[in-house]
């Protein structure tokens, strides 16, 4: 994952908060497409949004994500870089 490239969400995907589980689902013509549903706890629920309000690069993620949780910026650079990576290989970022 390119550090500097911009990160966005497809913009047919939504976040859907159901209980309390958070799912992205894919959207069309204003029906929901339950084929493929992708769950995701509160942590990856909160980088989806931040990456959904326009994109942004994987170190204003980093910066974002260790300044909300408090966490160490290496810990945190390998647990987003296998989430952003897992993402994009199940075409949900670009």
């Amino acid at each position: 994952m390119n550090d500097y490239k911009i990160i966005h969400t497809k913009s047919n995907l939504k976040l859907r908060k159901i209980g309390n589980q958070y799912m992205i689902v894919q959207v069309c013509n204003e029906q929901i497409n339950m084929s493929d549903v992708f769950s995701m706890n509160k942590t990856a629920a909160n980088i989806w949004e931040r990456i959904d309000k326009g994109g942004c690069t994987f170190d204003e993620l980093l910066e974002f994500i260790c300044d909300t949780y408090d966490v160490l910026k290496d810990k945190a650079s390998y647990d987003l870089k296998k989430l952003l990576e897992e993402w994009e290989s199940y075409g949900l970022i670009y």
